[in-house]
């Protein structure tokens, strides 16, 4: 999404890619078209941020960051995926590490964004937040055990997280 996104824009739209492989980052941004307008800012147009998302204190630290220096943001797309079919395999945080990444680090970025989310549509820009996980496609929740911390099960993960997502989504900025 983000190649095509710099293609579409003619490379003209800062672009930031936040994850764990800086050399898969950095090559894919060397593909990016080089900008056709001065920009004049002193941050690169295009850039990647190393975050672990498998960590909300690893999340919380790049959304300070981000916070501290944006002004503001248009589009946060959010892809993170762990792929494997071992059980629970919780963090030191006591998530499950599919969970994290497909819910709760998408959550806290777009929660923790927010405000920049907000400044582009005050400002009449878009502000939209895009996810990628099965939209409509869950499966039931037990609301007696949200974290599958009794039940779990790498088909539970599966189908329980795209409507933790999709609920998350029904609220309009």
């Amino acid at each position: 999404m983000a190649e095509r996104f710099a293609h579409y824009t003619k490379g003209n739209a800062h672009i930031i890619i936040c994850g764990r492989n800086r050399t898969a980052a950095e090559a894919l941004i060397a593909s990016f078209p080089k900008p056709t307008v001065e920009s004049g800012a002193t941050q690169p147009v295009h850039e990647f941020v190393q975050c672990d998302a498998t960590l909300m204190k690893n999340v919380h630290a790049t959304t300070t960051e981000l916070l501290s220096r944006l002004p503001k943001v248009n589009f946060l797309v959010q892809s993170p995926g762990f792929l494997t079919l071992r059980g629970r395999d919780e963090t030191e945080e006591g998530l499950d590490k599919k969970m994290a990444l497909n819910y709760y680090a998408r959550w806290k970025f777009t929660h923790d964004l927010m405000p920049l989310l907000r400044k582009a549509k005050d400002a009449g820009e878009d502000a939209k937040v895009f996810s990628v996980l099965a939209a409509g496609k869950g499966g039931e929740i037990d609301l007696d055990d949200l974290g599958l911390k009794k039940n779990y099960s790498v088909l539970g993960s599966a189908m329980t997280t795209p409507t933790y997502n999709d609920l998350m989504f029904e609220v309009r900025l």
